[in-house]
């Protein structure tokens, strides 16, 4: 639940054993490698548990059985965490770190110097984050992922997966006015500084959804179903099942009140929607933003020129197939599955998926759509992380309320490529599948991640039996807007465009529309980055590889070197591409 900046993201596994070992005598300069290669595991080791001990919302969603894997909850504080950075996990961030450059990198192996760079990565992207200057420049309301949706997504999927659970639970929903408290207090801070701007009317339409559908919460719900599912005698889940209403009733629901009223109070000091650039230090924290979004170090400048290369080379293309075929573009906008349910898709997805990507033992999962109160404009699905332990089916959500479950949608099918298979639920099950280090699965970089599932789900279109120029065309005009979508972002939160410049430079969209989309992206700075640059970055490596090997390409093969390392910074992914083509070459 920490604001702060994520240092790591957990996804699925077991924790490596290994420890250092004191030699008895004298070592070769080969055994001494072996030896440091053991300390360097305890130090991943020792990563893993004292990041986990740092944080209850962390331990509790990535381990289930967190003592098998050295942690201690009894040394974990049961709370939401903190909105400004806490001086424990700084303290923490920079000892990891301190220890971190005390190894030689030269004598660790090819996986633990990927480890090594990556960690490094994400400790210097952390501290730049939370320097003094930018703890203030955050939008903590936004409609995508601010408090107010946080929280409720947050008990929506909480897990009781033992009746210890429940007072833990109980515990954290009594918190939520502490962490409400800590919100304002932020807020407020910010309207001092001149720096508070929330898009007031979207925020507060997410506040009233929580409460007008209190007596019939999806949060309510889900916990009482949680609770149930624990197979308890009726009078203990009976008395369980109220004290849970009880400390929604008198901590949760109030808190929503709360923020609303406050909202209220402050949205005279608020500033309208503007972008990033707009304010002290804002053009050097949508860099960082950007660094974090696109795990890459390429510059703004790069990134939008980049971009804007491929939307010249993109149209150009179009124009071409318009030209020779002038109904394709409505062809493609026409395009249809045969899909009679929403859950024919998935199956058909794992049926197909090996014809492109690395063969995997069959994925088990729960597709379900989201209560509306869990559902925001924006969000069109997600893939819940399963514990590193986890025995449970995977899960995917989807927006129904706002984007509807018609199956033979080509945009449904495309999301739950994206969310399932062969995007984050296959990445997922290849880590399980192929990592040998727990610190891989918090390795995170959104850009890969999210890049690689918007790659997925373009690739899975060529399982359907559909017309490929329409196909093509469809492709054309996704990727236009997509990149449109990150050139208009750097306009505005690096270029400080206001609306009446930004109709003016992006004038091939409806008046209407671009206010809608200059509201979005000022709420929600750098956010599309990590899955269009992320996209461009993917789809680049890939036509790398193509131009290199040319009829010695391989899908399944690029694909497996494309995932190998998991979500790391493209520098290592495309260390992994130059050593495939490398292989093959010499093949």
């Amino acid at each position: 639940m920490k604001r702060t900046c994520i240092l790591f993201l957990a996804c699925t596994l077991l924790l490596s054993g290994c420890v250092s070992q004191t030699p008895s005598s004298p070592v070769t300069k080969d055994e001494e490698v072996v030896e440091k290669d053991h300390a360097f595991e305890s130090y991943l080791n020792d990563v893993v548990v004292e990041l986990a001990e740092s944080d209850y919302t962390t331990m509790h969603h990535y381990f289930e059985h967190p003592a098998d894997f050295g942690i201690d909850p009894k040394k974990v504080d049961v709370t939401l965490g903190s909105i400004l950075p806490d001086e424990k996990d700084e303290e923490l961030e920079a000892r990891l770190k301190k220890r971190l450059e005390e190894f030689d990198r030269e004598k660790l192996s090819d996986l633990e110097r990927d480890i090594y760079d990556q960690l490094e990565f994400q400790f210097d992207l952390s501290k730049r984050q939370d320097s003094e200057e930018f703890l203030y420049i955050d939008n903590i309301w936004s409609t995508v992922n601010g408090v107010p949706q946080e929280l409720v997504n947050y008990f929506s999927e909480y897990e009781v997966r033992e009746e210890a659970d429940i007072q833990d639970l109980i515990t954290l929903i009594n918190d939520v006015p502490r962490y409400t408290k800590l919100a304002i207090e932020y807020s407020n801070e910010q309207a001092k500084r001149n720096l508070l701007r929330f898009d007031y009317d979207g925020v507060m339409e997410n506040i009233d959804s929580v409460l007008d559908t209190k007596d019939d919460s999806a949060v309510s719900g889900e916990l009482v179903s949680e609770i149930e599912q624990l197979g308890l005698d009726q009078d203990k889940e009976a008395k369980y099942i109220a004290d849970v209403k009880g400390a929604l009733e008198a901590s949760f629901f109030p808190s929503f009140e709360t923020m609303r009223s406050s909202l209220e109070t402050l949205s005279s000091k608020a500033l309208p929607l503007q972008g990033l650039a707009n304010f002290e230090h804002g053009k050097e924290f949508y860099e960082l933003l950007a660094r974090s979004y696109t795990g890459s170090n390429d510059s703004i400048d790069t990134i939008k020129s980049n971009l804007e290369s491929e939307v010249s080379k993109i149209s150009v293309q179009l124009s071409a197939m318009v030209e020779e075929r002038p109904q394709v573009v409505i062809e493609g906008m026409m395009l249809s599955t045969d899909f009679k349910s929403v859950d024919e898709i998935l199956p058909f997805l794992q049926k197909n998926y090996a014809k492109s990507f690395p063969k995997l033992k069959e994925m088990e999962y729960d597709l379900q759509p989201l209560a509306d109160e869990q559902s925001q404009n924006g969000v069109v699905a997600y893939f819940m992380h399963p514990a590193i332990d986890s025995s449970t089916k995977y899960q995917i959500r989807y927006n129904k309320r706002d984007y509807g479950d018609d199956p033979s949608s080509i945009s449904l099918y495309q999301t739950l490529a994206h969310e399932g298979i062969p995007g984050h639920m296959y990445q997922a099950q290849y880590n399980k599948e192929h990592f040998q280090y727990t610190i891989q699965y918090f390795l995170s970089n959104l850009g890969f991640s999210e890049g690689y599932a918007t790659y997925a789900e373009t690739q899975a279109l060529k399982f359907l039996d559909l017309n490929k120029d329409a196909l093509s065309a469809s492709g054309y005009n996704d990727l236009l807007s997509n990149y449109y979508v990150v050139l208009m972002d750097i306009a505005i939160n690096y270029e400080g465009m206001d609306l009446n410049q930004f109709m003016e430079a992006f004038p091939m969209f409806d008046e209407e529309g671009i206010k809608g989309i200059y509201n979005q992206l000022a709420d929600n700075p750098g956010v599309f980055l990590s899955y269009y640059y992320g996209y461009y970055l993917v789809d680049s490596l890939r036509d790398k590889a193509k131009d290199a090997l040319k009829d010695d390409f391989d899908e399944v093969e690029f694909n497996d070197a494309l995932l190998s390392s998991g979500s790391v910074n493209f520098e290592i992914i495309e260390k992994n591409i130059d050593s495939y083509i490398q292989e093959k070459t010499e093949a």
